[in-house]
């Protein structure tokens, strides 16, 4: 487990600043997120990880921040 804060990620549906673990295993990778917030027009806006809503546009994105993270040398 691996615990992981972007600061701003760029993806085709919009800009989000994330934080939270990352867990691989083989061909598995999960992401709990402990919090994740959207670049509005008004600056960042909090989303509740509770909505499903929420949940979808997380798993939607989730190739681009695997990525993002592979990509990204750990300061452990």
């Amino acid at each position: 487990m691996t615990t992981f804060n972007i600061s701003r990620i760029h993806t085709y549906a919009g800009i989000f600043r994330l934080s939270g673990e990352l867990t691989a295993s083989g061909n598995n990778t999960v992401l709990n997120y402990d919090a994740a917030e959207f670049m509005s027009t008004d600056g960042w806006c909090e989303l509740d990880l509770t909505r499903a809503q929420t949940q979808q546009i997380l798993e939607r994105i989730k190739p681009a921040i695997i990525e993002h993270l592979a990509a990204t040398p750990r300061t452990e």
